[in-house]
């Protein structure tokens, strides 16, 4: 589904009971067969206004569920629900509920069940909120990723009362490195609040080397004015007793905080790792991050 320089759509259910299908078990199964074989994202708006999406039910999408982009401004989309699980043994690759990258766009009243991002903040989002979410089996919320070939902004983004579950990270910021070829990244002014983390494997995570097997490239990015407050609840077994990975920049700069970060491992520690942070943290690091 296209929208294209639209300006006032409207879609939604008048009952709360429609349903989107889109159909993606056959992509998944060629996607898992041949990794260049394309897929379409089920709703993409590029451009145009004032557009809202709600009361539905969206499952099985090919690729990534919903992508706003092209200078699109006041997006809303509320009360949805998306889903996309495992078929028989068919991992349902990047299947992202929300690529934003775009201004003012709120998210609200929604669940996600999918094996990606479940709110990506791609380059060029801002003024963006996200409330009352709850998310399943994701990447988690995440900013970016950001310079892979290109200088990427991303700011002003506040996320609020989210549930995470089963995710690899509940909340993080992605970065490619400093590899030639690849761009600088800006994000700035992000705040993550009231986060309940259940069995993620991390609480919270930057990586600025995102995407690389072996070696990092040291890079430059800057990270200003991220926050991280009331971030509660029980991470997975992988990383015990580590619960955040805070890998800043090398060369750049990275103005972080952490206030009322009380989510444990299993054991019931809650070992934060951080590398290259500037200032006071808010948190005790207690060894190098990584990734």
């Amino acid at each position: 589904m296209l929208l294209a320089n639209i300006n006032g759509a409207i879609i939604h259910s008048k009952t709360g009971s429609g349903v989107v299908d889109g159909n993606g078990v056959p992509f998944w199964i060629e996607f898992a067969a041949d990794s260049s074989f394309a897929r379409p994202t089920l709703v993409y708006i590029t451009g145009g206004s004032n557009i809202v999406v709600e009361n539905l039910y969206f499952k099985n999408a090919p690729n990534v569920f919903h992508s706003v982009t092209g200078g699109a401004t006041d997006v809303v989309y509320r009360g949805l629900r998306l889903n996309a699980e495992v078929y028989d043994d068919v991992i349902p690759k990047n299947t992202d509920g929300f690529d934003v990258g775009a201004s003012y766009v709120t998210i609200s009243n929604v669940t996600v069940n999918n094996q990606d991002d479940c709110v990506a903040f791609k380059p060029n989002a801002n003024y963006v909120t996200v409330t009352d979410i709850t998310c399943t089996g994701s990447h988690g919320l995440s900013v970016g990723s950001l310079a892979k070939g290109s200088n990427d902004i991303v700011q002003n983004i506040y996320v609020d009362q989210a549930t995470m579950i089963d995710s690899a990270k509940a909340t993080g910021i992605k970065l490619y490195d400093g590899t030639s070829g690849h761009g600088v990244a800006t994000v700035r002014n992000v705040t993550y609040n009231n986060i309940v983390v259940k069995n993620c494997d991390y609480a919270a995570q930057i990586q600025s080397c995102y995407g690389s097997t072996s070696t990092c490239a040291a890079s430059n990015h800057t990270i200003t004015d991220v926050y991280w407050s009331n971030i509660s609840g029980t991470t997975s077994t992988k990383y015990d007793p580590v619960v955040a990975n805070l890998n800043c920049p090398s060369l750049g700069t990275c103005n972080i905080h952490v206030s009322s970060f009380t989510a444990k491992a299993p054991s019931g520690k809650a070992n934060v790792l951080c590398s290259a942070v500037d200032g006071t943290l808010g948190v005790t690091c207690s060894g190098a991050a990584s990734g």
